[in-house]
């Protein structure tokens, strides 16, 4: 893994916290789309927040494609991190891991003791958010996972049966309801499923454990009432 992004102590918001140039990020992941889109475009994902995890500098010099100069991003280290994991490629782990692993030296007393007070402040910003960035990475990841595995399981259709669970049905007619009432409707078409001989499916949900699902013509059915009123 040869990873080349400095860290640097900068002012964010109150703090001097150790940061990272968004350029250098953008480079070491490979990416192709242009910087300050990529970088406008990973705050939004992020859901990050100026002068708390990026801070925002006008470069200076004139653009030679003419407007106004170019803004550099600098983001925190614990935003760069959640950069390098969001992007879901070995790229991106191997950035997040570099930065682990610069914490871990820290950590470790693998680097000399200082006398200079930045130095000194930008590991000490760095023991500081390490148990903290590990917890909402923990946290940031769980929640993703749950995300992905309910999304997965409300719109999910077999095609070769069409079978559907009330939840995911009703949100992909886009008519969403609540637990209780998909429970409810879960037991009429149950009944109408066993009525017509059709077949009741399983699914695992993370909220609810395993949930079945039901043929569209069945949920179609069940469902058609509430959608003429």
């Amino acid at each position: 893994m040869t990873i080349n992004i400095a860290i640097n102590s900068r002012q964010v918001g109150d703090e001097l916290t150790p940061t990272i140039n968004g350029r250098e990020l953008h480079r070491e992941l490979g990416v192709g789309k242009d910087y300050t889109n990529w970088a406008k475009a990973q705050i939004k994902r992020g859901g990050f927040i100026e002068n708390s995890d990026f801070v925002v500098l006008a470069q200076k010099g004139v653009n030679l494609a003419g407007g106004r100069p170019s803004a550099e991003y600098h983001f925190t280290v614990e935003a760069g991190k959640h950069i390098g994991m969001l992007s879901g490629t070995t790229k991106g782990r191997e950035v997040r891991e570099y930065f682990l692993e610069c914490e871990r030296r820290v950590k470790s007393a693998a680097v000399p003791a200082v006398r200079d007070a930045r130095t000194a402040a930008l590991i000490d910003a760095l023991v500081r958010q390490d148990v903290l960035e590990q917890e909402q990475v923990r946290q940031a990841t769980e929640l993703a996972r749950l995300q992905e595995n309910v999304a997965v399981i409300e719109a999910r259709t077999q095609p070769e049966n069409k079978h559907f669970t009330v939840l995911g049905y009703s949100n992909l007619i886009g008519r969403p309801v609540d637990a209780r009432t998909a429970a409810n409707f879960g037991r009429k078409c149950a009944a109408l499923s066993r009525e017509k001989g059709l077949v009741i499916g399983d699914v695992r949900d993370p909220r609810f454990g395993t949930v079945h699902s039901y043929h569209e013509s069945v949920l179609q059915e069940v469902l058609a009432p509430t959608t003429t009123n």
